[in-house]
């Protein structure tokens, strides 16, 4: 998403020949240690195509994660074991036998779980196809908030979200057979891993059951994504890709299929952000937590994008603004508790008769223009609104629909807000004022971290064509810390 990198070429350049990547950052070669997406759709007919690319020649343990879209509460994730090379191709889907999302794929690459397994209430499904191949349905769950704490907990509430994807590290073999994992995982000739079941079984009663960490040694990166959003009836797709976070890792961090470990919390405290003018300038901060140093790494003081509604081309323009570091910094008590740039807490249930849920909203300064410079200060807000005197953004995951009452371009109505714009054609921005500061309380990053891109739809009678464009972003680092020069 932002072009924020501090090359180990320019580290060596600036801090001497012996020094190393010395924090996380935004990698503009779009590879990585971690993943984000910014958006899932499963709504309204819609589907979302991913991909995930390990483009080395080692064996990759990785954690998937889908969350929903209000507060980031998670609705599954599961292991994946990337041979080298290897490519994992899944949808997300409504559920064929519910109300909620699901992941479909007939990708031969080893999960544990086996996709298509049971889970609860939201059982998967297996299916054998005529040309061999297998065909795997894992239903969402809402066991994460499905609680006395949340006002909603609706299966619904998975149909919109985004998706984290974490190497937890390079795999090796331990022993010919109990602990051959890399062989096991490696596809043969046919296109079939060795023995996906041996993966299984290992963390059964196997190596991985009493020790997690056989075998595995520290992430090297080397992931990409790529993702497409896809309405057959609306006849209109979307391509976008996510932001790859690289150096992440603290090291191997190989964790039970079942746990909700790895997260996004727990990467190294320090982030190397490229900023000024043209990013000519670099900075290495390091912050109180891992998710702090994550959230400076993806921060931005505002987004800008195009807006296209002119009526002669059926043109219709959705913003999808995505906080994949959100619910760490605002899912406590009070407001008291939250944690900087965001500042206000989300809370699922208050009130003592009527419960209602409380968003954490964040205030946000919206100018607009046409192609010819006339200027809007949009101070109407978003509709529906928690406060209809504030410009706010509130979800984790905000899907806008842009124009006053217009539909989505990429057809969502779950969490869908509207935000007018005056003009046929032209542009908007998105200013955020929030700041948070390092460890060390001497330097400041200013905005919020939000990732994501603009959906861009043509209608043409019968047919629509769709394009996305990632957001433009602005790193803004001031203090008394030193700031060094490319």
């Amino acid at each position: 998403m932002k072009k924020n990198m501090i090359s180990l070429a320019v580290a060596a350049t600036v801090l001497g020949a012996a020094a190393a990547q010395a924090g996380q950052y935004v990698n503009p070669d779009k590879t990585g240690e971690v993943l984000l997406f910014p958006f899932y759709n499963a709504d309204n007919g819609n589907a979302t195509n991913m991909h995930i690319v390990n483009t080395t020649g080692a064996v990759k343990a990785v954690k998937i994660r889908f969350v929903e879209y209000k507060n980031s509460d998670e609705v599954l994730d599961f292991n994946l074991y990337l041979s080298p090379k290897d490519h994992f191709a899944f949808g997300v889907i409504k559920d064929p036998n519910g109300t909620g999302g699901a992941i479909i794929t007939s990708d031969n690459s080893c999960t544990v779980p086996a996709l298509g397994s049971a889970n609860g209430a939201f059982a998967g499904s297996t299916t054998a196809n005529a040309d061999g191949s297998t065909t795997r349905v894992q239903p969402f769950v809402n066991y994460q908030y499905a609680n006395t704490k949340d006002v909603d907990s609706s299966i619904e509430r998975t149909l919109t979200g985004h998706v984290e994807v974490i190497e937890m590290g390079v795999v090796a073999n331990v022993d010919a057979k109990k602990g051959a994992h890399a062989a096991f995982a490696t596809h043969g000739a046919t296109g079939v891993p060795a023995s996906c079941a041996g993966l299984d079984a290992s963390w059964a009663a196997g190596t991985w059951a009493t020790n997690a960490a056989a075998g595995i040694s520290a992430p090297t990166g080397g992931l990409y994504g790529l993702s497409y959003h896809i309405n057959v009836e609306a006849a209109a797709a979307f391509g976008f890709e996510p932001t790859a976070l690289e150096d992440w890792a603290k090291g191997a961090s190989h964790t039970n299929p079942g746990s909700l470990s790895p997260s996004i919390t727990a990467g190294v405290q320090t982030a190397a952000l490229q900023h000024g003018p043209g990013g000519d300038q670099h900075v290495e901060l390091t912050f109180n937590s891992g998710i702090e140093a994550t959230s400076a790494a993806l921060q931005t003081a505002s987004i800008s994008n195009d807006v296209s509604l002119n009526s002669a081309i059926g043109g219709m323009t959705d913003w999808v603004v995505s906080f994949p570091t959100k619910r760490a910094h605002v899912d406590v008590a009070t407001k008291a508790d939250v944690v900087p740039p965001f500042t206000g807490n989300w809370l699922g249930s208050t009130g003592t008769t009527t419960k209602k849920e409380q968003p954490a909203c964040e205030p946000v300064t919206i100018g607009q223009w046409d192609r010819e410079e006339a200027f809007t200060a949009n101070e109407n807000g978003f509709s529906p609104s928690p406060a209809a005197t504030t410009t706010t953004i509130c979800n984790e995951v905000a899907v806008i629909a842009m124009g006053t009452g217009t539909t989505s371009a990429l057809s969502v109505t779950t969490g869908l807000t509207n935000l007018s714009f005056p003009y046929a054609d032209g542009w908007q921005s998105m200013s955020f004022t929030q700041t948070m500061q390092n460890a060390e309380e001497t330097t400041n990053v200013n905005g919020v971290p939000a990732v994501g891109f603009a959906a861009y739809k043509v209608n043409n009678g019968a047919m629509s064509y769709g394009n996305a464009a990632e957001h433009k972003t602005s790193t803004v680092v001031s203090g008394s810390a030193a700031v060094l020069p490319n």
